[in-house]
């Protein structure tokens, strides 16, 4: 038995919807009695139903901020209601555009310039409602911002947090420490597996402390070259069968 971990953006997902041929390669994997796991930044909310399309009952969500199994949660981290204070007031003085993902609601704090209309469209989401409120009894499991520039100027004034390029196109911004593989480590734990009994796939920078942490690392084809050059393993593109060459490669299916 084996527990695999698969990142959805980049990996399952193209262009924010299920790759042709998925569900069908995680019924094949369930019936060779592995385990497989989501592990996304997304949100519990931004799912949109997907664990239910891929039959996965097993997530790490929020770059590991939030760890579910069979609806069971056994692990959550959030971001303080002090540090969204002081993140939002920095947000009204530069100015820049930012999101809040409570873990209810996904929302627009600032889009002056629209980069959340762009990012929804870029990884098929909603659009994300605009809230110039704060709400200290919400938790928050993450915050969105756009720009690389706004991330060099303020990062070193929130020790507190970790800043992740997601997509090419936003940072992913937590509670600082190792993210993903925390989540995943949290779920190795859980189903007490020997690491060379596991698995993760991915494709981007907030993947690489996963990849590092499991018995065996797979970058897809389209992964950035910092992700191929830790992983074990390197399959195709996730649009030319990536996820099924990796696992017939492993002999998983």
């Amino acid at each position: 038995m084996a527990l695999v971990f698969f990142d959805l953006d980049g990996t399952l997902l193209n262009g924010g919807k299920i790759v042709q041929g998925i569900p069908k390669i995680i019924e094949e994997l369930k019936e060779k009695g592995h385990i497989p796991v989501i592990a996304t930044g997304r949100n519990p909310n931004l799912l949109r139903g997907l664990d239910k399309d891929l039959s996965i009952d097993h997530l790490v969500l929020a770059n590991g901020g939030y760890v579910l199994s069979d609806g069971k949660v056994i692990h959550e981290n959030y971001i303080s209601f002090d540090t969204i204070k002081r993140l939002t007031k920095r947000a009204d003085e530069y100015p820049f555009d930012l999101t809040i993902e409570y873990i209810d609601e996904y929302v627009a704090y600032r889009d002056d310039t629209l980069a959340t209309y762009r990012f929804s469209n870029h990884f098929n989401l909603p659009r994300a409602n605009v809230d110039h409120k704060l709400y200290p009894d919400r938790k928050v499991f993450a915050v969105v911002i756009f720009e690389d520039q706004v991330v060099e100027d303020i990062k070193e004034d929130f020790p507190e947090l970790q800043f992740n390029k997601s997509g090419g196109i936003a940072y992913d911004v937590n509670p600082r420490g190792d993210l993903k593989a925390e989540g995943v480590r949290k779920m190795i734990e859980y189903f007490n597996m020997d690491l060379d009994e596991v698995y993760a796939i991915g494709d981007n920078y907030n993947d690489m402390k996963m990849l590092k942490t499991v018995g065996h690392s797979i970058a897809m084809g389209n992964a950035v070259d910092e992700l191929k050059e830790i992983a074990e393993f390197i399959t195709d593109d996730v649009d030319k069968q990536g996820i099924y060459k990796a696992l017939k490669h492993y002999k998983l299916i």
